[in-house]
């Protein structure tokens, strides 16, 4: 999904961006945890409300943002009321937490209820803002990973309270944290898997 794919595509997108050809990005507005962007992927009722389904996202993030300006991000998908994810903070973070860490919440203009999962370790060695971020998150059975290139390749797995209802539809959602954010999406990459 390039930012002209996502600008044609997305049933929301925040008005808070501007576009080039090879990024998207969204400034500072004055709400928490809002919505960037949403992208239906199933339609409700194609799958029932167990399948076994692995998602896979991959992002590319700005590094010039990631390593310098506040940009707490947070990429995941719903069924239209619940939210699991992982969320993916700047630089800035990296003293006292991940590089990425699980979050889940319930979906809407504003992600509300928020959990956030073991965010605070383990922290890899380097420090660095990798920009590139694969998240991977096995819906049935409520878990999930993020992994990023920190000391060769940093994983995190977390663990999800919610359960989504497959049944409903899925849909990608991305949020960021504060007011102040500012994001930069080069692309996102989404595949799924059906696991039977």
């Amino acid at each position: 999904m390039t930012p002209s794919w996502l600008e044609t595509h997305a049933s929301y997108i925040d008005s808070s961006r501007t576009s080039t050809a090879d990024q998207i990005t969204f400034n500072a507005v004055s709400l928490r945890d809002v919505a960037l962007l949403k992208v239906p992927m199933i339609p409700a009722g194609v799958l029932g409300l167990s399948t076994p389904l692995t998602v896979e996202i991959t992002v590319a993030n700005d590094v010039s943002i990631g390593k310098t300006i506040d940009s707490d991000v947070r990429y995941g998908v719903s069924d239209g009321g619940k939210f699991v994810g992982f969320q993916a903070p700047d630089k800035a973070n990296y003293p006292s937490s991940s590089p990425c860490y699980g979050a889940e919440g319930t979906s809407g203009t504003t992600l509300t209820g928020i959990r956030l999962i073991s965010h605070s370790s383990p922290r890899p060695s380097d420090s660095f803002y990798p920009g590139q971020f694969v998240f991977t998150l096995k819906l049935d059975e409520r878990w999930g990973s993020c992994y990023t290139a920190h000391d060769g390749g940093f994983v995190k797995t977390a663990g999800y309270s919610s359960q989504l209802m497959l049944n409903k539809g899925l849909t990608l959602e991305v949020y960021k944290e504060d007011p102040g954010d500012k994001v930069g999406i080069k692309y996102i990459k989404v595949t799924i898997i059906s696991d039977d």
